[in-house]
């Protein structure tokens, strides 16, 4: 697409045009595609989280439009600001739901490794979404599922301090993604372990959690 195109785009989406129809636009107009993504690496102020949010919805909706940039969603996942990280994170789930050329195997330690990543929302990303990769390639449910069980062990950082409160919500997240699969994992019992501890969880939102999903699958 020619500079000047570009920039028109550019000056568009500075006008902050309703989300929705934007949406509609770049799915009828997939060449948009790119790119947002050349935006994304180009501009140094707010209009690429506009991009990022565009590219990220319609990986919900309509993957296979953005999986054949897989490999430029995987190089987001190293940029230094946090929020292109985080979605790109969420961005790379929704695209296992079409990974037939089972590009997902070549990062996979890469991308689950962020469990262990010291910033609690770069783990929470991983965690929250990874029933999406559990439901696609169940193969990966046993060592998915160790590793999310493995938080407990895990130090999260506040501002640079070990933060309690910040693996509590973690938990929360383990929770509500075991409850997504539980029924396929191979590791049921120590699944219900885990989340009987969170019972007496200080935090009450995580606590409730794990009250619910123990009624909702002790009896399975």
């Amino acid at each position: 697409m020619e500079q000047r195109v570009r920039d028109e785009l550019v000056g568009k989406i500075k006008g902050k045009p309703e989300l929705e129809s934007f949406i509609k636009e770049v799915t009828q107009n997939p060449a948009l595609i790119p790119e947002l993504f050349a935006i994304i690496k180009a501009d140094p102020g707010s209009v690429k989280f506009y991009c990022e949010k565009v590219l990220r919805m319609v990986s919900e909706r309509q993957p296979e439009l953005i999986y054949p940039y897989f490999d430029e969603i995987t190089a987001l996942i190293d940029s230094p600001n946090s929020f292109i990280k985080w979605g790109a994170i969420i961005t790379l789930s929704n695209l296992i739901a079409v990974d037939e050329g089972n590009k997902f195997a070549s990062i996979y330690e890469k991308y689950f490794g962020l469990i262990d990543a010291e910033v609690m929302v770069t783990a929470g990303n991983v965690i929250g979404n990874a029933w999406k990769t559990i439901l696609k390639k169940p193969e990966y449910e046993p060592d998915i599922t160790k590793r999310i069980l493995g938080i407990s062990d895990n130090t999260y950082l506040y501002k640079g301090e070990p933060s309690p409160e910040c693996k509590n919500i973690l938990c929360g997240h383990a929770i509500a993604c075991f409850d997504k699969y539980f029924e396929l994992s191979h590791s049921k019992e120590a699944i219900l372990d885990f989340v009987a501890d969170q019972t007496n969880n200080p935090r009450k939102q995580t606590a409730k959690k794990a009250a619910a999903f123990l009624k909702k699958h002790k009896q399975s």
